[in-house]
């Protein structure tokens, strides 16, 4: 049986109402991180560039470790929020840049907290305390709102909860209707459900409100070649790469779209293109059935 395109996944929404990013980038490993500097000696202003802030209060500091590649990721995070809070600075002293209606005391621990559970497979410790923010603070902001019910629909669809989930996602655009985190999940959980022509219209929706959302042209990809029109699938796949040249994810699905298509030439094209990205599996399935030639 010829691959089937993925659909790509967005990271966490929360840190969008408490720290102003769209999304959180991956952490980079300790080990990682250690490599990249072990190279050569930094210079003083180099090494503090590495440091999380000054003076960080939990809330700064535990969005630090969930939102920039130079943080340790969600269990450190966790850890920073489990401190006693004579161990870290007061709230009051997170820096601006970070803060915002959520990230308040209590109510912003309460959704990095979430975040983080979430990020670290722990669904129903984070479905626990997004049901605690919300009956703690009902008077978010919309879009705050918006996202804390898309983060527990989330954990709830994880944990098999996918009418529950279904309702949140609705929730979420009934006082955001324009919410596109919404929007992508309520879409990604038709697809799920074998439901393409529903997620199709979903990403539609999203591309209508914004037309550079990578995440809905792949998957809206996805979805029309669940349903056999390749031609469109490679046109959003296309459309993604134009975005995001370096996309493996959709030199992938496109490269298996094209396969579908009889392009043959196009997939070890694609093929080849990812693998030099660092995503070479479809790459030597396609050489281990006798497709795309040998090693370069």
């Amino acid at each position: 049986m010829p691959p089937r395109p993925a659909l790509a996944t967005a990271a966490a929404l929360l840190l969008a109402a408490v720290v102003c990013c769209a999304c959180a980038p991956a952490a980079v490993p300790p080990a990682q991180a250690a490599a990249q500097t072990a190279a050569s000696p930094l210079t003083p202003a180099q090494a503090a560039s590495l440091a999380p802030p000054a003076h960080s209060s939990r809330v700064a500091l535990a969005a630090f470790h969930l939102r920039d590649e130079r943080g340790l990721g969600p269990a450190e995070a966790l850890r920073v929020l489990d401190e006693p809070r004579s161990n870290t600075a007061d709230a009051s002293e997170a820096p601006k840049a970070i803060t915002s209606a959520l990230a308040q005391g209590e109510h912003g621990e309460l959704a990095l907290r979430a975040v983080a559970l979430n990020q670290l497979g722990r669904y129903a410790e984070a479905v626990a305390a997004l049901d605690k923010l919300m009956l703690a603070r009902r008077d978010l902001p919309p879009a705050a709102l918006a996202d804390a019910f898309v983060e527990r629909g989330l954990a709830l669809a994880a944990l098999g909860h996918q009418l529950r989930a279904s309702e949140d996602y609705a929730a979420a655009l009934a006082v955001a209707p324009r919410h596109i985190p919404a929007l992508l999940a309520r879409a990604d959980q038709h697809f799920a459900l074998g439901q393409a022509a529903e997620a199709e219209a979903g990403y539609s929706k999203v591309i209508d409100i914004a037309p550079d959302n990578i995440l809905a042209r792949i998957n809206r990809g996805v979805a029309r070649d669940e349903q056999g029109r390749f031609g469109e699938a490679i046109d959003d796949f296309t459309q993604a790469l134009r975005l995001d040249p370096r996309s493996p994810v959709a030199l992938v699905n496109r490269g298996v779209s094209r396969s579908q298509a009889g392009d043959m030439a196009g997939m070890c094209a694609d093929y080849l293109a990812a693998c030099r990205l660092g995503a070479c599996f479809r790459l030597q399935s396609a050489r281990g059935m006798g497709y795309c030639g040998v090693e370069e």
